[in-house]
């Protein structure tokens, strides 16, 4: 297949839907030769902060010296991101070849009788079988969903397990219940393997605590209030960490500080395992990463844009904590998105008061919600508020405003079109008016 074939190949896979289970993909990786059981893997689940944590990781390892691959999920700004090799997305060509060989592999097992493999069974089943054929050193795997069920947890093994704050998600397939999420996020705890975790609520916790003494697996738990001088500014942050000092990072966000304890404790492990990490390794790991989507500053001028991929209450609140720190004086405004299967009703109590005016954008596809229907609930908490048809057409409504600064949230399916729109390269088949044009 040529690329848009595999793009064609993949949009048509969505119509397997999302079967929890590991059988498909036990099925899939062993017509593939097992490709997971030749890498030494990172494995990453959490509710929260998975791709910031990997992203850290990542460039850390990559600073050390390490050949590195990390598979992501979904790809916001691009469909080939979710396959990294060294930090760089795999290219188009590569990309193609890996998904035809997963499609023969899909396509042997249908003959014999077995469903179809769902699109993110072939895509972790691809990173895998790319991973293994680049010879990676380390590959560094973030969970779908959940984790006990996820098609990540295909592996027998991990290097290590990281586990980033929890909180409610996916309900209709994960449980209502923290206690219940946790359980899923923890399944991928390994015999006698090693286990990193943010702070967890007490719930939380727990569970992860007895599955671990189930498993005679070691548990490390990053403390967030060992962090120390913390500096906050509109493009960067700093802090201390376990006898390290100005800690730097490009990376914005408060929470992003905790994301980075926990990274560097995982190195700490790595290092405990035999991987030479130094600690300008990890300095320099850390200042360098970048990773799209995530209180990213697009524009600096004014307005300033910032797009935040904040989908959960407790996001909302993580992403209301660093405007108050960053940008206390500063008049918002919202673009607001979600899907109609988030708890939309608590973001919008949880943000709505702060923004001077809230453009609430319709998401697509099954799980889509309209911009009528959440503003609706965002009135509730502040009557500035506007439904606009499309993310364009908000962005439009911003720059010929005069408003100060605009942030862009509530899920990374937009984000990409705010992004572009901004940049002047979203067209959907038609010219960009000028006005629209940054």
């Amino acid at each position: 297949m040529n690329y848009s074939q595999t793009l064609k190949y993949l949009s048509d896979a969505e119509k397997f839907g999302i079967i929890p289970g590991l059988d498909s993909i036990k099925r899939l990786c062993a017509k593939l030769g097992d490709p997971q059981k030749r890498l030494n893997i990172i494995h990453i689940a959490g509710t929260n902060g998975k791709g910031s944590v990997g992203c850290f990781l990542e460039s850390v390892l990559r600073c050390a010296g390490y050949k590195t691959g990390r598979f992501v999920s979904p790809g916001v700004m691009d469909e080939l991101e979710i396959i990294q090799l060294c930090g760089e997305n795999i290219s188009q060509s590569d990309f193609s070849q890996i998904i035809t060989l997963v499609r023969s592999a899909a396509d042997e097992i249908v003959r014999s009788g077995f469903p179809h493999p769902t699109l993110f069974e072939l895509q972790t089943a691809a990173a895998f079988c790319f991973f293994a054929q680049k010879k990676c050193e380390i590959a560094l795997v973030e969970v779908g969903m959940g984790g006990k069920e996820d098609s990540t947890n295909v592996i027998d093994s991990s290097l290590l397990s990281v586990i980033t704050p929890i909180s409610l998600e996916h309900t209709k397939f994960l449980g209502s219940t923290i206690e219940q999420i946790a359980s899923h996020k923890g399944g991928i705890i390994k015999k006698n393997g090693c286990v990193v975790s943010a702070l967890q609520t007490a719930g939380a916790m727990k569970v992860l605590k007895d599955i671990c003494l189930r498993q005679s697996a070691r548990l490390t738990v990053s403390d967030p209030q060992l962090i120390s001088k913390r500096e906050y500014s509109p493009l960067s942050q700093s802090f201390s960490y376990k006898g390290l000092e100005n800690i730097k990072l490009s990376l914005l966000g408060t929470f992003q500080m905790e994301n980075a304890a926990l990274a560097i404790d995982a190195c700490m492990i790595l290092r405990d395992k035999g991987y030479k990490i130094t600690n300008g390794d990890i300095l320099k790991g850390l200042a360098g990463a970048r990773w799209q989507g995530r209180f990213e500053v697009v524009r600096d001028s004014s307005p300033t844009f910032i797009i935040d991929g904040a989908h959960n209450p407790s996001g909302a609140q993580k992403l209301m904590e660093t405007l108050d720190k960053t940008f206390a004086h500063r008049r918002i405004t919202y673009i607001f998105g979600t899907f109609k299967d988030k708890d939309y009703e608590s973001i919008a109590e949880l943000t709505a008061k702060r923004a001077e005016m809230i453009y609430t954008i319709p998401t697509k596809g099954k799980r889509g919600l309209s911009a009528q229907e959440l503003a609706k609930t965002a009135a509730k908490y502040n009557p500035n508020v506007q439904a606009m048809p499309s993310p364009q057409q908000a962005v439009k409504q911003c720059l010929n405003s005069s408003c100060d600064l605009v942030l862009a949230f509530g899920s990374l399916s937009f984000l990409k079109e705010i992004k572009d729109t901004i940049n002047g390269e979203y067209n959907n088949g038609t010219e960009i008016p000028q006005d629209l044009k940054a």
